[in-house]
């Protein structure tokens, strides 16, 4: 599956992002080097996840992992929803406070929270909200997409972050077995240079049986899609502060700085510095490739400067 990558950089509020979805500027398929929740609030859709398609309704958390290619359709006419984008930082500390979990050095902006949070997710997106809990998601988002005092705004959205990771992490009547693409996915988070023998080995099962599992689920090959989590590696960690790129491409798995260079165009249509910069100085969404999608008809293409408007 080809998918773009849609990368936010938070320049008023570093810790992420909270919208209102409008369907209007519904991407075609795409992935991001956050951590991205949907907070349902009325209607149904179809919620593409790789290959593997969700009905979602009002009432649902649905979670996304960074670097797995998504894309939404088959709106009901009154479809409603919140975006809720998380800087690798703030999931980390959220998810200390819900699980208790020390603090501790790690060498990845998702070794912390990644696995766990997969295995709570065990198979299926979707979480269900119901009661106060619901209510309470839904003034938080409003208080992060309405608030102009960014302190406020902040503590908004880290308790948003911490109530949604709480529910999600006591759902677990529906838990069910991870599947290996699944499964792969959150140890390439954890450690993006593993290579497929070693992921193979990790999880017990055979490279061939590795590579048509992820194939199937995501629609890319395993090496693809490593490269993606790379990608997404590397934006965590200039987010974070690490302002030598080829440190950064390093550290997120690459094994030279051209391997980088030329994978970072393929995916995201723009050099590595130029994307940054550009995304700097606007505050906007960077986006290259094809304008429709068999699932959602036509699809608007803005012009840079206009992409941060509704992105999902």
């Amino acid at each position: 599956m080809s998918a773009l990558l849609q990368e936010l950089v938070f320049d008023s509020l570093p810790e992420g992002a909270v919208w209102p979805f409008d369907r209007t500027y519904v991407r075609p398929p795409h992935f991001h080097g956050q951590l991205e929740c949907l907070l349902i609030t009325r209607g149904t859709a179809a919620l593409h996840l790789g290959t593997r398609v969700a009905r979602v309704r009002d009432g649902q958390l649905c979670w996304i992992l960074p670097g797995v290619p998504h894309v939404m359709s088959g709106f009901s006419p009154d479809f409603e929803m919140w975006v809720i984008q998380l800087d690798t930082t703030v999931v980390a500390s959220c998810w200390r406070e819900v699980s208790g979990q020390p603090r501790r050095p790690t060498l990845s902006p998702f070794d912390s929270w990644s696995v766990p949070l997969g295995e709570l997710l065990a198979g299926r997106a979707v979480t269900d909200v119901a009661g106060a809990e619901r209510r309470a998601l839904n003034e938080l988002a409003e208080s992060v997409w309405t608030g102009s005092d960014p302190a406020r705004v902040r503590q908004a959205l880290i308790a948003l972050c911490v109530l949604a990771l709480r529910i999600t992490r006591g759902n677990i009547n529906t838990r069910r077995p991870l599947s290996i693409s699944e499964l792969a996915s959150c140890l390439l988070l954890t450690s993006p240079a593993t290579d497929r023998p070693s992921a193979a080995s990790e999880l017990g099962v055979s490279e061939g049986f590795l590579s048509r599992s992820v194939h199937r689920d995501l629609g890319v090959t395993f090496v693809e899609h490593r490269a993606r989590t790379r990608v997404a590696h590397f934006l965590a960690l200039v987010q974070q502060g690490e302002s030598n790129l080829l440190n950064a491409a390093l550290a997120a798995g690459f094994g030279s700085y051209s391997q980088f260079f030329r994978t970072f165009i393929r995916v995201s249509g723009s050099p590595p510095r130029e994307y940054l910069r550009a995304g700097r100085r606007r505050t906007s969404l960077l986006v290259a490739g094809d304008c429709t999608h068999p699932e959602t008809g036509p699809v608007v293409c803005l012009p840079d400067a206009q992409r941060q408007v509704a992105p999902l």
